[in-house]
Parts: C-alpha cells; sequence; structure tokens
C-alpha cells in the first residue's frame, strides 16, 4: 500500500502546486504584456512544455484576454480551441473556480468535443462539454460561457456540476470530470491532463476574463483595451486610498491592510495600461481632466462614468466606473466588495438614479448627441 499512497500524496502535492503557482501568475497579469518571455519561462518550469505566445488578438465567446490567443499554440491547438479555453477559464475564474477546476473542464471539453462548440453529438448531446437536453436549452448549450458555468455549478434541471460533486478537488482528473459527465468512457478524461495544464497555463488563457450576463465583447478600440485592463481584476478587493496606476496596493484608512483598488485607482490603472493615458489619482481630478460629455451622448467602451448623490457637494462626485461599451460598469465598488460589473447599468435603479456625467479621457471635444445605450 505504500507505493499507491505515495503516488496519491504526490498527486495531491502536484495539484496544490500547480494551483500556488497559477495565482501568482494572475497576480502578475499585468506585466504579461511586458514580460511574455519572462512568465513563459515559469511555465516551461512547471508544465515542461510550451512557450509563452507573444502575438495579439481578441479573445472570444464574450471574454477577452490580457494577451489574446495566437493562431496556433504548441500544444497543437488552434485559435478556435484556444479562444474556447479562454472561456472555459475565465467563466471559472469569473466563478472563484479553484485553478484544478479550470484543468478538470479543459480537459472535459478536450475529450468530449475536441474544445469545439460542436452543434451535434451522441443523441442529444451539444456544444463544448457535449451537454444534453437535461442541461438546459439548446441556446443555453451552444452558448460557449453558460456551458462552461453550467459544468462548474450544475445544469437548468439539477444535474451537479463540478463544485457541487463533494471532495472534487482532491479526485483525480479523470474521476472528477466522470463525476459531472456520467461518460460512456469513464477514463477517457486523465490522457488530456498534461495537455489542459499546458492550455491553462498560456498566457492568453490565463489572462481572459468574462463579465456576467452577455459578457464583454472587445470591438479592437482602444476603450475596448481598457476595459479589458479593468476586467484583469475582477474579484480584487476594494481598498480605499489603494492602487494606482501599476495596479492594486495597499491603501489607508479602511484600506490599510488590504491590497486592492478603490473606484479612481481602478480607472486611472485602466487607462494607464490600456492606452498609456495618465489620469489624475482622486474621483474629481478626473471628472476635471477629461472631455465631458453632453447628457444622452452616444456612449464609447472606456468612457467614465461619474455619480453624484444629493448629500455631495455641487459639482463633485463620490463614484466612479468605466462604462464597457455593452450598456455595463466595470468599477471597484466600496469596502467589503470587489472590483465587479454592473450589468445593464442605466437601468439599476442606484446607480441610474445617481448618474451626473459621462467623461471621454484623451478627448478635448465633445461627441454628437445619441442615445447613452
Amino acid at each position: 500500500m505504500v507505493a499507491p499512497l505515495v503516488a496519491v500524496a504526490a498527486q495531491v502535492a502536484k495539484r496544490k502546486l500547480i494551483r500556488r503557482v497559477v495565482r501568482m501568475l494572475l497576480v502578475a497579469t499585468p506585466f504579461l504584456i511586458a514580460g511574455v518571455t519572462c512568465v513563459g519561462l515559469l511555465l516551461v518550469m512547471l508544465f515542461t512544455s510550451g512557450q509563452a505566445k507573444k502575438e495579439a488578438a481578441p479573445g472570444g465567446n464574450g471574454c477577452v484576454s490580457a494577451v489574446p490567443a495566437s493562431q496556433t499554440s504548441s500544444t497543437g491547438l488552434d485559435r478556435e480551441q484556444l479562444m474556447n479555453a479562454q472561456t472555459i477559464v475565465a467563466v471559472g475564474r469569473q466563478a472563484k473556480v479553484p485553478a484544478y477546476g479550470w484543468v478538470v473542464a479543459v480537459a472535459t471539453a478536450m475529450q468530449e468535443s475536441g474544445l469545439r462548440n460542436l452543434d451535434h453529438g451522441d443523441r442529444d448531446s451539444l456544444g463544448l462539454f457535449q451537454q444534453r437536453a437535461g442541461w438546459g436549452s439548446v441556446p443555453l448549450r451552444m452558448d460557449a460561457a453558460t456551458a462552461a458555468r453550467m459544468f462548474y455549478a450544475g445544469g437548468r434541471n439539477a444535474a451537479p456540476g463540478l463544485l457541487q460533486i463533494p471532495g472534487w478537488e482532491s479526485m483525480p482528473l479523470t474521476m472528477a470530470a466522470q463525476a459531472v459527465q456520467h461518460s460512456a468512457f469513464p477514463d477517457a478524461y486523465g490522457k488530456w491532463q498534461r495537455v489542459a495544464e499546458q492550455v491553462v497555463a498560456d498566457p492568453s488563457v490565463l489572462s481572459a476574463v468574462c463579465t456576467g450576463g452577455d459578457g464583454f465583447v472587445s470591438d479592437g478600440s482602444q476603450g475596448a483595451t481598457v476595459v479589458a485592463a479593468a476586467l484583469r481584476y475582477l474579484g480584487t478587493p476594494y481598498s480605499w486610498g489603494g492602487g494606482g496606476p501599476n495596479g492594486p496596493g495597499p491603501g489607508f484608512g479602511s484600506g490599510a491592510n488590504t491590497i486592492g483598488f478603490d473606484c479612481s485607482s481602478l480607472v486611472q490603472y485602466a487607462w494607464q495600461q490600456g492606452a498609456g493615458i495618465t489620469l489624475p489619482r482622486v474621483t474629481d481630478a478626473q471628472a476635471a481632466a477629461t472631455a465631458h460629455l453632453p447628457p444622452g451622448a452616444s456612449l464609447r467602451a472606456g468612457d467614465l462614468l461619474f455619480f453624484h448623490d444629493p448629500a455631495d457637494p455641487p459639482g463633485s462626485y463620490h463614484h466612479m466606473g468605466i462604462y464597457d461599451g455593452n450598456g455595463n460598469m466595470v468599477h471597484a465598488p466600496r469596502t467589503g466588495k470587489t472590483v465587479e460589473v454592473v450589468n445593464d447599468v442605466f437601468n439599476d435603479p442606484y446607480y441610474a438614479a445617481q448618474f451626473a456625467l459621462a467623461t471621454r479621457p484623451g478627448e478635448v471635444s465633445v461627441v454628437a448627441i445619441g442615445a447613452h445605450r
């Protein structure tokens, strides 16, 4: 029995090491673009194959990556497969699934569909995970991000997801995947573990993020790049006075012991990293330094939204966020919360009531009047 126990212990230790290094790389995401080669060396040491990708292109399936996928990868995957992997990892990251769960999900999709969003399969199976009708409607199963969420959290008709499987984190990959999939070939998933680890560690996959709802879809503009920079830090704690143009940091007062962003530092970071534009540190100064848009102006990704409460001094704003171009806002809300996306922000009762100003960094003139949404 000693040898099997040692083997199991080694496997568990490896998973823990993978999770720790992946978390370390996520913290280092702001430096990925400037230092992809250095990150690649870390990945080689951990996964013993694969190189960091240097070419830039947009992510897919409602997700966006700080280091988007190249046409092919050293793992033999093409662009379509890498973009689907981005979606799986981004959804897992948003749902706070441990990194090992991302590997399980990618390996499962590789076995079930070859990491392709198939509109056919055995009997009524569809999509990346070849989910059957009991998981949800055809549109739900054919939406890559929704299919990934169901794999992690469960289907629409009580089909259990990975997070609902007791002890899944300590299971071998093939057992964890089979507990969700109930495949006729229960031992088929494990053969993909090595490749799935390499795919998850690809910077274009590791840095991918999705928002809730329909997700953020990049249009390739400067503002969309700004939004993508902010989205890298979804789930990062709010820290009063914390953070700046180089990333999250410790604050003061209520944020003294928290590494994170407040609302204006997240904006400052996103515009500095996404567009190379330096903004002042605080909300009112950013409002004064950027081009004011007239009421009803057509908004673009990256525009700044400012909120005024009746208790605020005239011309002062207590909060701000970044418009994503799709009707939503990325922001760092308040102490005790984390960086998040407010979907359909202009129809949110709280924010709609306090919305006071939209501005556009990098411009000195306003745009033609149109519609907010």
